[in-house]
């Protein structure tokens, strides 16, 4: 889904924006804006999924009594997991 665009002013140094302009190029941007909206975008999902992370690891410390599991317990429980989320 495409979102309408608008202008953000932003002042950076002439190095990062050079950086940034660089960066565009090397990674196929059609501009450095594409580019920078990529990077908000990738910030935001990662936010995200280190919020999902924080809280599954609080579920499991809160779980209950840790014991010893096999390699193979740990890949059927992450499957089965995977698969709930």
């Amino acid at each position: 889904m495409t979102m309408p665009n608008t202008t953000l002013n932003l002042s950076i140094p002439e190095e990062l924006k050079e950086m940034a302009i660089e960066q565009a190029r090397a990674q196929h941007f059609s501009s450095t804006s594409d580019y920078l909206q990529h990077l908000v975008r990738t910030d935001a999902f990662e936010a995200e999924q280190r919020k999902k992370l924080s809280k599954f690891l609080e579920k499991g410390l809160n779980f209950g009594d840790a014991r010893e599991i096999s390699l193979e317990e740990l890949s059927a429980f992450m499957k089965k997991v995977i698969k709930e989320a």
